[in-house]
């Protein structure tokens, strides 16, 4: 069933909701930019203010995030989270001084594209000749005991299910080889409230954004929504041995997201 084939739960909200936060996202984002133009020259650390900026962006959006666990504190931290919308990276980002890693078609995408180059993302382009720069890139932040979050699936999915992991980005752990280690973390994300309510499997469609889906038309919709809870669940680390390839971590990693969202939309306990 398809989020067309059900009633918008709107609760409160409407197309005068959808207004009223577009009206309020414009002056609070060209806040965000000029302050970071601001500071940028000065050699101000621009993490906290990302970090403030998605909170806010939260709090118009209606977007209350719970968190279960936190981001491990030793470094480098290389993160591997299931993807469900663009919406992602509001939530991730609101809850942690994150940098991100997407594919380079989102940098041309209208507003997505701003917000993600606002949050200092990684572009991963698929031609041979640049994907390698785009892996140095990341070592290079990684070097510098910065937080990284990246999407194994390499495309959203419908927001029931995590789909495989591709193992190409767990080679960024290999060119580190014989200098830091990575730390990788499983980290599990899911929309799990509307209004007040279990959204089940007919509701997540309002949330996820896949396929041949509209973007403008998707916001729009999601803009008319009340209230959404999202839950973020950052899993133990993993344990790899010396001998463990990209394809082997990808696998270890993709089950433990796997089990971390299973529990999330259930409501059982992640302990």
């Amino acid at each position: 069933m398809t989020a067309a084939a059900i009633t918008l739960p709107t609760a409160g909200g409407g197309k005068l909701l959808a207004i009223s936060r577009m009206i309020a996202f414009v002056p609070w984002t060209l806040g965000a930019l000029i302050a970071r133009l601001i500071v940028w020259p000065l050699g101000i650390q621009t993490a906290p203010l990302r970090v403030a900026y998605y909170r806010g962006l939260c709090k118009i959006l209606g977007i209350e995030v719970i968190t279960h666990g936190l981001p491990q504190t030793q470094r480098p931290l290389l993160i591997a989270s299931n993807h469900i919308s663009y919406l992602d990276i509001i939530a991730y980002g609101a809850v942690a001084e994150l940098e991100f890693v997407s594919k380079a078609e989102v940098a041309q995408w209208p507003v997505i594209g701003g917000l993600a180059k606002l949050a200092d993302t990684v572009f991963i382009d698929r031609r041979r000749s640049k994907a390698l720069a785009a892996r140095q890139d990341m070592a290079h932040r990684l070097k510098a005991d910065r937080m990284l979050l990246f999407f194994p699936e390499a495309t959203s999915g419908d927001g029931n299910r995590p789909l495989p992991f591709k193992s190409a980005l767990f080679t960024v752990a290999d060119a580190m080889n014989g200098e830091k280690k990575v730390m990788i973390q499983p980290s599990a994300i899911a929309y799990t409230r509307l209004n007040g309510l279990p959204t089940g499997v007919g509701w997540r469609s309002f949330f996820a954004w896949y396929g041949d889906m509209s973007l403008s038309s998707h916001v729009w919709r999601f803009l008319q929504l009340g209230r959404t809870t999202i839950e973020i669940a950052f899993l133990p680390p993993l344990l790899m041995s010396e001998n463990m390839d990209r394809r082997s971590i990808a696998q270890t990693t993709e089950l433990a997201v796997r089990s971390g969202f299973a529990r999330l939309v259930s409501g059982r306990p992640l302990a």
